[in-house]
């Protein structure tokens, strides 16, 4: 039974306070089901994470109501030397006690979202710790596996393709494991730009998921069009303003749409447990390849002392997914809008927790209020590349930006003018 194996896993650490280290990465309270085991556990525990001496006695003197049970499981424990079999026992015990808890509760589910919050209940039963401490030859090995498949790659990009040559050149793609910020202020763009390099992810083969959290999906698929196309968006809109080589290219971006490996959840209000367990059971169906979330401000906060607690966890959480799955994860973000100045990491909403946490941030900006055509693209971070910036020509009647050139005008020089003679 598993209580036995409890009593055998605290029994071992009450005689050998050594062995407590040689579980701690495996066993948490939680994972003991016993109410007086899992008490006794975190008093010996304490006791040893503080520097002292933990055994029946000691244990018993801190906590006179676990005496009894203390010096009861010591005496019937023979000896600390199988501790990791016992800690595996409980561990794997733990899991299928909350497979089973969840069952429950899932089958108690009702609402909008019972699917999503099926998937959050079955995600929270994922042991924390799943791997141990390797050496160093064993992510060696992963290293120079990852070297001969990017030498043995037909492209030169080692990441996913973002859509944008001088950021291709920045970056190498969009690169796995990486969580990727991508800001701006309010209708400069940021969608249209995610959009188009999720797109040309999904076009070179990229299985992409995009979560559009604030537009519909018919919204999202009515821009791909337009863009794919080459199709005006307000004519999509108003298709009576349609000219008539727009319908045959409307029938070509059906095409090419219907065989992009391209999936879209628009559900509104989601969590960041939700979007991670849906993400998870698309990955499963197929790799994915590029994880898209549009946008920050539309997760549904956790409970959190103070909003930027609640992105800090919404941030940590999506790191987390996209080094867990593989995958880079982008996630937009909406700047604060005080100021016309080019935006910096202090204009981030919290922006302490996002930098943190971000492997690349990408700021989109109109550096010309007169020309709203012209956007400033800035890498202002990326954690193992160099940062730098492009401009880009903003075609929002076809939902597409292009690279172009940019050099500022001469600033004007102001008049001097000639000292005033005093008057004799």
């Amino acid at each position: 039974m598993s209580f036995d194996a409890e009593r055998a896993l605290v029994g071992a650490v009450l005689l050998d306070p050594a062995a407590y280290w040689q579980v701690a990465d495996i066993v948490t309270p939680a994972d003991i089901a016993a109410g007086d085991l899992r008490d006794l556990w975190t008093t010996t525990a304490g006791i040893i994470q503080a520097g002292g001496e933990s055994d029946a006695v000691t244990v018993g003197d801190l906590r006179p109501d676990l005496s009894h049970l203390a010096l009861e499981i010591a005496r019937s424990t023979p000896s600390a030397a199988n501790v990791r079999a016992y800690a595996g026992i409980v561990a794997r015990r733990a899991v299928e006690r909350r497979v089973k808890q969840a069952g429950q509760r899932i089958a108690a589910l009702s609402g909008e979202d019972v699917l999503g919050e099926a998937q959050r209940i079955i995600g929270a039963c994922v042991p924390s710790v799943t791997t141990g401490p390797r050496h160093i030859r064993d992510f060696f090995r992963q290293s120079m596996q990852g070297m001969i498949d990017r030498a043995q790659s037909d492209g030169e990009l080692t990441g996913v393709a973002t859509g944008f040559e001088p950021l291709d050149e920045l970056t190498g793609g969009w690169q796995r494991s990486d969580l990727i910020i991508v800001g701006a202020r309010p209708s400069v763009g940021k969608t249209a730009f995610a959009l188009q390099s999720a797109l040309a992810g999904a076009q070179a083969g990229t299985p992409v998921m995009f979560f559009s959290l604030e537009m519909a999906g018919a919204q999202l698929a009515d821009r791909a069009c337009s863009h794919i196309g080459h199709v005006n968006a307000l004519h999509i809109r108003n298709p009576k303003q349609m000219e008539e080589d727009e319908w045959g290219k409307i029938t070509g971006s059906k095409s090419v749409i219907d065989e992009l490996p391209f999936i879209i959840d628009d559900s509104s209000g989601l969590t960041v447990e939700a979007i991670s367990a849906r993400a998870r059971q698309a990955n499963m169906t197929e790799r994915l390849g590029l994880i898209v979330i549009d946008y920050l401000t539309y997760i549904a906060p956790p409970r959190a002392e103070s909003v930027a607690e609640g992105i800090q966890h919404i941030t940590r959480a999506l790191k987390g997914l996209a080094k867990e799955l593989q995958v880079p994860v982008m996630l937009l973000s909406q700047l604060n809008r005080e100021g016309d100045d080019e935006p910096g990491l202090k204009h981030l909403r919290s922006s302490g927790a996002i930098e943190q946490d971000a492997d690349v941030i990408i700021f989109l900006h109109r550096p010309n209020k007169e020309n709203r055509e012209l956007v400033k693209a800035v890498v202002a971070k990326q954690r193992n590349g160099p940062c730098g910036d492009f401009h880009l020509a903003a075609k929002m009647d076809k939902m597409r930006f292009y690279p172009c050139e940019f050099t500022p005008p001469p600033k004007q020089e102001r008049p001097t003018f000639g000292k005033r003679r005093s008057h004799e």
